[in-house]
């Protein structure tokens, strides 16, 4: 059905605009000492291209993380909620806009697994860096705008719950060590809810949409060139997320890679910044690509 088609598309576009907040970038988990708070400004820019949507969407996120002592291991508490913006044309209805609004908070942790310890700032400077684990879990909560009249909303009307395994090996003399070069790969797994309003051309012709597990992998490679400056190559690749309509199938489930770069700037011991930029180059999905900005401020006390 045509307009099965359109619902389909129309949920994996958003479900990629959504994912560029899921994706953590390079050094996202690096160790800061505990007592740590660290409050961010992240605007991200995403163009989504698929057969039958092409979107664009901006928003900025506020984000508040606080590093823990969790029993001896590294700990964080982190919240956020994003602002903006999503815009588009979907095929056979033309223009769609959300307008300015409020997409979905999220709230999460995480937890040290493997010489992952919770430092003192005169531990932290002594610490010898190697391999690390650490888990991830967060929750996107339905809070953000939506209207089931519109195709493209920056709220998704459902929860999404996510975990995530960041490993790294870092090579260095000490956390603080201005050649510091890291290697990271962060598998994750996204779990969503149902959406039971969801966009139907004619009411009450659907019910219900779901979607499979949505598996991710992202890796990074980052190496500092002065106290001041670092940068990474960065790979990303998606698999899964089937979407269905009243638990039928709809047969786009996605298998992606992008690459990307990312480029730090630690401008004093309690601000820095980072830029980076993705860009698809592989889907098992034909006319299916976008690209994927982020700009981040960083303050720290």
């Amino acid at each position: 059905m045509r307009f099965t088609t359109i619902v389909a598309a129309a949920i994996a576009s958003v479900l990629m605009i959504a994912g560029a907040h899921a994706q953590e970038g390079a050094r996202a988990y690096f160790p800061v000492p505990a007592g740590t708070n660290d409050v961010e400004f992240t605007g991200t820019y995403v163009h989504t291209d698929l057969p039958t949507v092409t979107a664009d969407s901006f928003t900025i996120t506020p984000s508040y993380r606080r590093a823990l002592d969790l029993f001896g291991d590294a700990g964080t508490f982190l919240i956020g909620i994003p602002v903006g913006r999503v815009s588009g044309t979907v095929t056979g209805l033309g223009a769609q806009d959300s307008g300015i609004g409020q997409g979905d908070m999220f709230i999460g942790g995480t937890i040290g697994l493997i010489n992952a310890p919770a430092l003192t700032p005169q531990g932290y400077v002594q610490f010898q860096p190697g391999f690390s684990a650490s888990a991830v879990g967060r929750v996107f909560l339905p809070t953000g705008a939506y209207d089931s009249t519109r195709v493209l909303n920056l709220g998704q009307n459902r929860f999404t719950f996510e975990a995530m395994l960041p490993m790294s090996f870092t090579m260095g003399q000490s956390l603080v060590d201005p050649n510091l070069t890291t290697f990271e790969v962060i598998p994750s797994v996204q779990i969503f809810s149902d959406n039971n309003k969801p966009f139907t051309p004619f009411p009450g012709l659907y019910t219900k949409t779901g979607q499979a597990p949505l598996f991710g992998v992202e890796a990074h490679v980052t190496h500092s060139f002065s106290p001041m400056v670092w940068a990474s190559a960065d790979a990303y690749t998606k698999l899964g997320g089937e979407t269905s309509t009243n638990g039928i199938g709809n047969s786009d489930g996605q298998e992606s890679v992008a690459l990307g770069a990312t480029l730090g700037l630690t401008l004093s011991q309690s601000f820095a910044t980072r830029f980076s930029y993705q860009h698809d180059v592989y889907s098992k999905n034909s006319h299916t690509g976008g690209s994927t900005f982020m700009a981040t401020a960083a303050f720290l006390f």
